[in-house]
């Protein structure tokens, strides 16, 4: 019997229905391993803060081995809710180096994500729906390009243990004695990825009970019971939590409120209009399905949807000292409303395969793009970092990046500096420290205030209160020796450098002896 995977997202046939779950199967093989696609083309992976990430591993997996690394830096291990990828770094790199390592773990998480999507709507419908589709491209969205590593893994875990909450719906003994190391799993990996499946875990528990007619302390009683393992994670931390003398602000605004924009942009990438259509034609989806007769709508995800919207409208952008807290759950928010709804068999069947075909241009022309981008870019990171090759290994390094003052740029080479000390020990002045949600600490004051992020980002012209690179050059350490600005002209020069070397839009400079 032959059976084409799409087939079960229209679910016309009897025999389609019968070999549902053979079907459901493939589709969601072959629909994660192409999510895969992106990142298996692209030499280097891409995206924003990888590179400082790269870095803290490096220091990590040094383990204080390095005398030139031990000089500049500090890490102790300690328990703390954003550790996903360096645990798995930790246990992967020593077979297959750093570099290899962390391309494979971040490079799975959109099909890990893809899959959790599946899965969610399989659970929340009894079968895999049409609208899943059209969730798919948020899969490499905003915040996995800007590297939230940590942040997407447990998001992309998060919809997978959505989805087997939902089915153990009627099993609470065994779900119970699931979640107790589920939730703590989620929590290691990411305090939010935690935050939003226990948000999801708690609406989808309270429906049957309400519906059920206990009545509100009832219902809310209950799901404080169902809920309960999954504050493990949050009460050994309680326990554990490391003091420190630096000050972090638990909430704040660093930039005026975007939150309509962080919502069209959710797959923002390189081509922006594109970008924006694609949230337009997802938000088309989400209407059609809220307002077309015979579509079911999941109580639980629904309410777990706009929940989680009143949430990022109310929230700061700075929690903790991290920035872009409210940008990150734009996706999120997208993805369960689009899966809370599904078609039912009044819907008119030109309508379900408009849809699907629909959602295979849609999810395919998102796939073709991102991979085109990623693979731009990550030639792009390759070519620039030649430049580092002329360092002397053990270097103080200072680098700069030339931001754009105004608009959205697009460029993902902010933290590139953090592969030169992968590569070759040098001095990473884009290294962030975050007594709340990191284990380095960083000690190089001969380069103060040039140590640390954001010391990295400049301008070619004043923009604001901050300075232009001709202002900020001077300012530069004379322990630094070497030099190396991103993003700009290679035919630049500056008073008191001599370029060694220069690629395509970088140029790395050595101090002139006689400064």
């Amino acid at each position: 019997m032959r059976v084409w995977p799409f087939s079960v997202l229209v679910g016309e046939r009897e025999e389609s229905a019968r070999a549902a779950p053979f079907g459901e199967l493939a589709l969601i093989l072959l629909l994660s391993a192409a999510a895969a696609l992106p990142t298996i083309c692209a030499p280097v992976l891409p995206l924003v803060d990888l590179g400082g990430h790269m870095a803290r591993y490096a220091v990590q997996l040094d383990a204080g081995r390095s005398a030139v690394l031990r000089s500049w830096y500090s890490f102790e291990w300690g328990l703390l809710p954003n550790l996903g990828v360096d645990l798995l770094v930790q246990l992967l790199a020593p077979f297959m180096g750093l570099e290899r390592a962390v391309h494979l773990i971040v490079g799975s998480i959109p099909p890990l994500m893809v899959a959790g999507m599946l899965l969610l709507s399989r659970a929340a419908h009894g079968r895999i729906t049409v609208n899943a589709l059209y969730a798919l491209p948020l899969a490499i969205s905003l915040p996995y390009l800007y590297g939230f590593a940590n942040f997407a893994l447990s998001i992309a875990l998060a919809f997978n243990a959505m989805a087997l909450w939902i089915t153990l719906e009627r099993r609470p003994v065994l779900r119970t004695a699931l979640f107790v190391p589920i939730g703590f799993t989620l929590w290691v990996c990411h305090l939010v990825g935690w935050a939003v499946f226990s948000l999801v875990a708690g609406m989808t528990a309270l429906v049957p009970g309400w519906r059920g007619g206990k009545g509100l302390v009832r219902t809310a009683f209950s799901t404080a019971l169902m809920t309960a393992p999954l504050l493990l994670g949050p009460a050994i931390g309680a326990l554990m939590r490391r003091d420190s003398t630096e000050a972090v602000a638990l909430l704040a605004n660093n930039d005026a409120p975007r939150k309509i924009v962080w919502l069209i942009m959710a797959m923002a990438d390189r081509w922006l209009v594109w970008d924006a259509a694609g949230a337009a034609v997802i938000a088309f989806v989400i209407y059609i399905s809220l307002r077309s007769r015979g579509f079911a709508v999941h109580a639980g995800l629904m309410l777990s949807a706009l929940a989680l919207l009143g949430l990022f409208l109310l929230m700061p952008d700075t929690i903790m000292g991290s920035r872009f807290a409210d940008m990150r759950l734009g996706p999120v928010i997208l993805a369960l409303f689009v899966l809370m709804s599904a078609p039912g068999p009044l819907v008119d069947p030109r309508l379900i395969r408009g849809l699907l075909i629909g959602g295979l241009v849609f999810g395919g022309a998102r796939l073709a793009t991102n991979t085109a981008s990623m693979t731009l870019a990550g030639n792009q990171f390759a070519e620039t970092l030649t430049a580092i090759e002329a360092v002397p290994r053990g270097t103080n390094l200072v680098s700069l990046y030339v931001d754009q003052c105004k608009g959205w740029n697009t460029d993902r080479r902010r933290h590139i500096m953090g592969y030169g000390l992968v590569r070759r020990h040098l001095f990473d002045n884009g290294q962030w420290q975050l007594p709340s949600g990191q284990l380095i600490s960083i000690h190089n004051p001969r380069l103060a205030p040039f140590d640390r992020d954001p010391s990295t980002i400049t301008f070619l012209e004043p923009c604001g209160d901050s300075p232009g690179l001709a202002a900020t050059v001077p300012a530069i350490p004379r322990a630094a020796r070497f030099l190396w600005v991103i993003r700009v002209d290679p035919a630049t020069r500056l008073p008191g450098w001599e370029v060694l070397r220069a690629t395509k839009d970088s140029v790395l400079y050595r101090r002139l002896q006689t400064q």
